[in-house]
C-alpha cells in the first residue's frame, strides 16, 4: 500500500497488486464515502499526491479531491495543467464499486448495489420544465395543463399512506398518455404502483435494489452536490443526474453552497447523462441558467407556492422554451 494522503477522516492510497492483477487501483476511504478507482492507464505517484493537495488547497474536501487528484495526475501525462485538468478535459474517474456509506455502516464495498446495465433514457425532447409536487390535487392539475414529467415527493407519511398515495398518483398519472411520474425516494412504492421511474438522493441509494429498479423498467434519477457524488452516480447510469442547489433555496437546509452558474456550465459540458437542474431557479435568473445549455430544471416553491400552478407551470414553460 502507497499511501497518497492520509488524515483523520481516512486515506487514500495505491493498492498493491496481487498476482494476476493487471488493473492500476485506488482506493479512498474517508468518512462518507469509499470507492475503488481503476483509471484506464497507470498514473504517476506523485502527480497524485501534487493533485490532492492542490485541490485541498482549493477548498476541496478530501472526497473529492480524490477524485480530482486522478483527473489532475491523468491530465499531466497528456500534457495538462492541473486547472485544465479539472476546467477543460472531459474524463471524471469511475467505478462499479464507488459508493456513500453512512458513519454507523462501513461494510466492505464489495457490498454495494449496483447494476451493470444501464437504466432507461427518460424520453423528454427538447427543454423541459420538471415540477415535483406533495399532493394529489396539484398533480392532476399540471397534468391537466401539460406537465409531461412530474415527481411527487411526499414526507412525513406512514409507510401504509405512502403506498396508497403513489398508488393514487400513478392511477392519475396514467390516464394521460404523455405522463412521465416520478416516485421521489419510495422506490418500492414506485415498483409495486408501476411509475415511470424514481428519484433518489445518496443517502437512499445504499438502501434500495437497484436491480430490481432496472429490470421492472423503472427509470433512475441521482440527486449530486459534488465531484465524489457524481461518480458514485454515474456508475449506476441512471437516466438522469440531478445538480444542485444552483441557487440558495428555502426548501430544505443544505450543507452545500449553491453550485451557482459556473458549477453548473461545467456539469453541463462534462456529464455524459441528461442533467436536471435544481434549486432556487425563478423567473428572475432563469435566462441565465437556460444559457448553461442544460435542457431540464425542476421547481418546486415556483410552482407549488403560486396562486395557481397551472398559470405558473405555463409561464416557465412558455418563458423556458422561448
Amino acid at each position: 500500500m502507497k499511501i497518497i494522503e492520509q488524515t483523520k477522516r481516512g486515506k487514500f492510497y495505491v493498492k498493491e497488486k496481487k498476482s494476476g492483477e493487471e488493473r492500476f487501483t485506488l482506493i479512498a476511504d474517508w468518512q462518507f464515502f469509499r470507492g475503488i478507482i481503476q483509471p484506464k492507464e497507470e498514473l504517476n505517484f506523485d502527480d497524485l499526491k501534487k493533485g490532492f493537495l492542490w485541490s485541498q488547497q482549493k477548498g476541496f474536501i478530501e472526497e473529492d479531491s480524490s477524485i480530482i487528484s486522478v483527473m489532475i495526475a491523468r491530465g499531466k501525462k497528456h500534457g495538462l495543467s492541473p486547472e485544465e485538468s479539472v476546467v477543460r478535459s472531459n474524463y471524471l474517474p469511475t467505478s462499479s464499486l464507488f459508493r456513500q456509506i453512512n458513519q454507523e455502516d462501513r461494510k466492505d464495498s464489495s457490498d454495494y448495489n449496483h447494476c451493470d446495465k444501464a437504466f432507461q433514457p427518460l424520453n423528454c425532447s427538447g427543454r423541459t420544465i420538471y415540477p415535483i409536487v406533495d399532493n394529489l390535487e396539484y398533480l392532476k392539475k399540471l397534468l391537466d395543463t401539460g406537465a409531461s414529467l412530474i415527481q411527487f415527493r411526499v414526507k412525513n407519511k406512514s409507510q401504509s399512506d405512502i403506498l396508497v398515495l403513489v398508488k393514487k398518483a400513478v392511477e392519475i398519472s396514467k390516464k394521460y398518455s404523455f405522463s412521465k411520474l416520478i416516485i421521489n425516494d419510495y422506490w418500492e412504492a414506485a415498483i409495486e404502483s408501476g411509475a415511470y421511474g424514481v428519484h433518489l438522493g445518496q443517502e437512499d441509494i445504499k438502501n434500495a435494489d437497484i436491480s430490481t429498479l432496472r429490470s421492472n423498467g423503472l427509470r433512475l434519477g441521482i440527486s449530486t452536490h459534488s465531484f465524489w457524488e457524481v461518480s458514485c452516480a454515474l456508475h449506476l447510469s441512471p437516466s438522469y443526474i440531478a445538480c444542485g442547489p444552483i441557487f440558495q433555496t428555502r426548501v430544505k437546509k443544505m450543507p452545500w453552497l449553491p453550485q451557482g452558474i459556473r458549477n453548473l456550465s461545467y456539469w453541463v459540458r462534462i456529464l455524459p447523462k441528461p442533467l436536471v437542474a435544481i434549486g432556487g431557479i425563478n423567473l428572475k435568473n432563469l435566462e441565465s441558467v437556460k444559457k448553461t445549455g442544460v435542457e431540464i430544471i425542476s421547481l418546486i416553491n415556483g410552482i407549488s407556492s403560486s396562486v395557481s400552478p397551472q398559470q405558473a407551470f405555463l409561464t416557465y414553460k412558455e418563458r423556458w422554451e422561448e
